[in-house]
């Protein structure tokens, strides 16, 4: 099961940030832009509502929501960084063809990083599980 969208301004009180409108916003823009968006992407949906609202500004909400976990950022190959609002256990399947990525949620994760960490003494920072392959849709 994928996470829920969360109370962004109960969230950033709660991390000791003000819940400025520009914020919630922004939020909201990530979650419905879908698909793991850019920092441009981000923009352009929030931008619909409050054309005020800068690429800079979007980039630096984006930078925060990552650090205070209402967000995780993600770098490719490609050195393309997109950002997703789930911070939930799930898996990214990855289409080496489109580039799409989509989630696949697996609560059974939290579990297997604890086994791995209490076998081998490694202590996990973060994780990012992804599998790479062809989207349903590039492979018709």
């Amino acid at each position: 099961m994928l996470a829920s969208r969360p109370d962004t301004a109960e969230a950033l009180r709660t991390k000791g940030y003000r819940a400025t409108p520009q914020r919630i916003a922004i939020c909201d823009a990530l979650w419905e832009a879908g698909s793991h968006p850019t920092v441009a992407t981000v923009h352009e949906y929030v931008a619909k509502r409050d054309p005020t609202i800068s690429l800079a500004t979007v980039y630096k909400t984006l930078q925060l929501f990552a650090e205070i976990g209402l967000a995780t950022e993600m770098g490719f190959r490609d050195e393309s960084t997109r950002y997703d609002p789930d911070t939930g256990p799930h898996i990214h399947m990855i289409c080496r063809n489109c580039g799409r990525v989509e989630d696949y949620g697996w609560e059974e994760l939290d579990d297997i990083v604890r086994a791995v960490e209490e076998r081998t003494g490694f202590k996990t920072l973060g994780k990012r599980f992804e599998l790479y392959g062809t989207c349903r849709k590039c492979r018709k």
